[in-house]
């Protein structure tokens, strides 16, 4: 209990699903289950197969705040020189390469970008 996703044309948060408050949806974990959020890199590499998607943690109800919950976060970064293109199994006549190469360096550069000036969404380095 208590993960949101908010699904929205082109992964833009406050896009069509509403602004912050708006569109969000509950995430169901099956009995013994996971969840497995991928991020922007993960997108990138597949092509858009698997999408990175705008997700926040509430605590839904009195009962929930007073069971044990564990979230663990993992950010992985490939090397700073190593450069990550679209894997050619995502690319195919139907949907075309999304993302132009590019540098783990220049990517990391990108996302802190985007959380000092989220407008921008890293247009220019994309």
């Amino acid at each position: 209990d208590g993960l949101q996703i908010k699904p929205v044309a082109l992964g833009a948060v406050g896009g069509e699903a509403g602004g912050e408050q708006d569109g969000w949806l509950n995430v169901d974990v099956p009995p013994g289950g996971a969840i497995i959020n991928t991020g922007a890199l993960m997108a990138r590499w597949t092509n858009d197969e698997w999408r990175a998607t705008a997700h926040r943690v509430i605590v839904p109800s009195a009962e929930a705040a007073s069971r044990d919950r564990y979230s663990i976060a993992c950010f992985v970064d490939p090397d700073s020189a190593a450069i990550v293109s679209v894997h050619d199994k995502f690319v195919t006549p139907d949907k075309p390469c999304l993302y132009k190469p590019i540098s783990g360096k220049t990517f990391l550069q990108m996302k802190l970008a985007e959380v000092e000036n989220p407008k921008k969404l890293g247009s220019e380095l994309s």
